[in-house]
Order: C-alpha cells, then sequence, then structure tokens
C-alpha cells in the first residue's frame, strides 16, 4: 500500500475569480500542478477525491489527469470500494521526473540527482574541475543510468561563465545554500508552516534562510540571512565570532570545552532568533550546520534551556519560536537544490 505523505501544507484550487484573465493553458498548467502537489503529498487519489479537493467537476479532472498521463508524470491503478466496483486511482510516478542538484565549490563540486519521491538516486562530490564538469555532462546527455534532468537547481558563491554554460540550455535555478535547505523542507520535510519557516545554517559564517508563503525572502537587495554580522550591542562580538563552525574549532583547539562554547554559541543564536521572530514571526525555526551531530543537538537542547531562562526573567516568550533540527541533517544542501526544479517547474507557483 502506497504511503501517505501528510504536511503543514495547504494546496488551493484559483479562488473564484482568480482565473480572470488567464489563458486556457495557464489554467491548464495550474490545475495540472494542483494535482501532482496534492498526489505528492497526500499519496494516491481517486477521481471523487480529486474532484472534491479541487472543486472542480470530475470530467474536468478526468482530461487534467489524462495530460499527467501522458507526460509520464502519473500512473493510474485500481482502488477496491466498498461495493463490487473498482475507482480508478492516480499515483505520481516516482521516475516521472529527475531534479539535478549542483554545489559549485572552489575546485570540483557536489551533484545530486533526486525522484519526483524525493529519493537521491545519485550523489557524488569532486575534487578536481575535470571531472565534476564530466559529471554534469553524464547525467544532462541521461548517460548516469537515468533519465535526463527537468531541470537544475544551482548553488554557487559566484558568476562562473564555463561553468554555466554546461546547462544553459536547462531550466536552472540559483540559490544559496539555506534556501536549498528550504527547499528540501519544503517538500519533502515539515512543509510550509503557518507564519513561514527559517533555517539557520552553522558554517564557517552563520546564515538562514527564509520562506514566507512558500517564496524565499531575500530582501530588498538581496542581503536577507547574511545574520553571522549581527551584534547585540556595539562593545560585543559577531554572532560569527561566538556561534560559527570557525569559532568552534578556535575554541576547541584553544579551550577543549565544548559545553563552554555551547552555552556561549546557545545565547548568542538564540538573540539572532528572537531579531528574526521581532520582524517575520516564523512558525518553524530549524537548526543545522557544519558541526558534529552530537553538537547540534545539544545547542538546540540548550537554546532551549536559554529560552525558557528569558522567559523567567525578560519576557513572556511565546511568540519566540521553539528551534529544532532539519529534517535531513545528514544530506548536503546538494539535496534541496536538486528538488528545488520540481517546486518550480510541476507544483503551483506561489503567489
Amino acid at each position: 500500500m502506497a504511503r501517505r505523505l501528510v504536511r503543514h501544507q495547504t494546496v488551493r484550487p484559483l479562488a473564484e475569480g482568480a482565473a480572470q484573465g488567464l489563458s486556457p493553458e495557464d489554467i491548464a498548467d495550474h490545475n495540472g500542478r494542483t494535482i501532482s502537489a496534492l498526489l505528492l503529498r497526500e499519496g494516491p487519489m481517486t477521481r471523487q477525491e480529486l474532484a472534491a479537493r479541487l472543486k472542480l467537476t470530475e470530467p474536468a479532472i478526468t482530461g487534467i489527469v489524462q495530460r499527467l498521463l501522458g507526460a509520464g508524470l502519473v500512473s493510474q491503478g485500481k482502488r477496491q470500494t466498498k461495493t463490487r466496483y473498482q475507482a480508478a486511482e492516480f499515483s505520481l510516478v516516482p521516475s516521472g521526473a529527475y531534479g539535478l542538484g549542483i554545489e559549485r565549490r572552489p575546485q570540483g563540486g557536489a551533484v545530486a540527482l533526486c525522484d519526483l519521491a524525493g529519493t537521491m538516486v545519485l550523489s557524488e562530490e569532486f575534487e578536481s574541475d575535470e571531472a565534476f564538469f564530466a559529471a554534469i555532462a553524464r547525467i544532462r546527455q541521461a548517460k548516469a543510468g537515468f533519465p535526463a534532468p527537468l531541470g537544475v537547481g544551482v548553488i554557487s558563491s559566484g558568476a562562473d561563465p564555463q561553468f554555466t554554460v554546461l546547462f544553459d540550455d536547462l531550466p536552472c535555478f540559483s540559490l544559496s545554500k539555506p534556501e536549498a535547505v528550504l527547499a528540501g523542507e519544503k517538500l519533502f520535510g515539515v512543509g510550509e508552516p503557518e507564519g513561514g519557516l527559517v533555517v539557520v545554517l552553522i558554517g564557517d559564517q552563520v546564515q538562514a534562510g527564509f520562506m514566507i508563503n512558500g517564496r524565499f525572502y531575500r530582501g530588498s537587495h538581496g542581503r536577507a540571512g547574511a545574520i553571522g554580522a549581527m551584534r547585540p550591542g556595539l562593545g560585543e562580538g559577531t554572532l560569527d565570532m561566538a556561534a560559527s563552525a570557525a569559532s568552534f574549532r578556535a575554541f576547541m583547539a584553544k579551550e577543549g570545552d565544548v559545553e563552554g562554547w555551547i552555552k556561549q554559541a546557545a545565547r548568542r543564536l538564540l538573540d539572532g532568533v528572537v531579531t528574526i521572530a521581532g520582524f517575520l514571526s516564523p512558525g518553524s525555526v530549524l537548526l543545522g550546520g557544519d558541526l558534529p551531530e552530537d553538537v547540534i543537538k545539544r545547542l538546540i537542547d540548550e537554546i532551549a534551556k536559554a529560552r525558557l531562562e528569558k522567559e523567567r526573567y525578560f519576557v513572556p516568550t511565546g511568540w519566540i519560536p521553539s528551534v529544532g533540527p532539519l529534517s535531513f541533517p545528514g544530506r548536503d544542501p546538494v539535496y534541496g537544490a536538486a528538488v528545488a526544479p520540481f517546486i518550480e517547474l510541476l507544483l503551483p507557483k506561489s503567489h
């Protein structure tokens, strides 16, 4: 029996009047994306169930599903009913589409290929540009054992014409590391909590990514998320100085006291969460990064303690979201980059 995926997400048909000014092709595209999203998040559904959810007639559902069947994105099966009849049941085909994720590094990089079920069917890292570029070419040309991807999500720190020309004929979506993690969480993790989602990644710099109403929030100048430069006061050091992976390594080399660093980092990270909550009021904040897994877990526990202390001596903290772990702590951001094309090309567009 197929597993049903239940997440805190809503899939909305076009509201009454919202289709005004849209072409029949736009409406058909939206409805196809909406059905794809329902099947992805809730598992197999019958024609009657889809009609009830989308408030469309069953003949209309039949036409939409036929297009998805023809594209190879959906398969049709049978579901036994309480009567002697069987109802047609529709499911997404995991192998119906693949997304390519790429992370460019100073030398080489990482690639990941994911199917529609969120399974990472291929994952490789390369230390040389030559091997890295060759792997991308193999995947694009469907020579890696899988069909060619429908699009590519790219994590890159800057412009690299030699690199981007490798997939200039594919739909390409540029993401920061936090945004790539957000994409993975949106589709196969916590979903879209009411109020939005924030991820905080601890690397050599502390970065945050924001998703509000299903969209990445980058700020007016594209610099939203650079929280490592935050200071609690003029005489205080930055968040990077207190809570980055670089500060962890330096602290351990000098002091060798894990608990001391965790207490220091937790207090400063909570300051960052309080600041973010004051502006955005997210429904969930997730923490991960380039630290040992047990250190991340203890850091999250210490942040929870610091939050309670703040409530005891400062202000009520009901408006401050609790901090939890990433859904896929063992997966690199390149996984999220690989599922980003599904969000952009197959699922409903955020408005």
